[in-house]
This record gives structure tokens, C-alpha cells and sequence, in this order.
């Protein structure tokens, strides 16, 4: 077994991403101010998604990862596309109840 360095991320990178982090957080949450009906989850949703392909790319390093690390990455980003599809179906086809109370 060969022994390979640290792989070590410039500081400007880092704090680049923590830039862009904390510009999508505060575009998450200045999104709870707009009355966008229905668009303000699909909004939320596709910074989340941002978010989470920085957090990926950067600190899990999985553009320098080998090719079955980043085959089980997509893929349980798309199990969970699958399983949001699949909430959001389900709650789209149900009849509204009004409540009890």
C-alpha cells in the first residue's frame, strides 16, 4: 500500500464556499418573505440542492474522489430525489380533510 498525502484545499477556496454558503442561507431565509405560493418550496428546494452539491464538492472532496465513492454519492442523492418525489406525490393526491377541531 502506497501512502498518500492529505489532499489540503486552499484557504481561498474555503472561504469562497463559506461566501457562497452563507449568501444561499441568507437567500433561504429572506425566501420565507416572499409570497410566492407554491414556487417559494420549489425555491427552497433548489438552494438546498445548491447547498448540498457545495458541501459535496468541497468538504467531502468528491471531485477528487474515486468513481465508486462518487456512484454511491449520485446515487443516494437520487434515492432521495426519489423518496422526495414520492412524499410530494402522495400529498398531492389526497383529498383535503378539514380538520376535527
Amino acid at each position: 500500500m502506497s501512502a498518500r498525502a492529505p489532499h489540503v484545499v486552499p484557504l481561498r477556496r474555503l472561504l469562497w464556499v463559506l461566501a457562497a454558503l452563507l449568501a444561499l442561507l441568507a437567500a433561504s431565509a429572506g425566501s420565507a418573505l416572499l409570497r410566492l405560493g407554491p414556487w417559494n418550496t420549489v425555491l427552497n428546494l433548489g438552494i438546498s440542492v445548491t447547498k448540498t452539491l457545495l458541501v459535496m464538492a468541497v468538504f467531502m472532496h468528491e471531485t477528487e474522489a474515486r468513481a465508486l465513492t462518487r456512484l454511491v454519492s449520485a446515487l443516494g442523492f437520487i434515492w432521495l430525489g426519489m423518496l422526495v418525489a414520492l412524499t410530494l406525490l402522495d400529498e398531492l393526491t389526497r383529498a383535503a380533510t378539514p380538520a376535527p377541531w
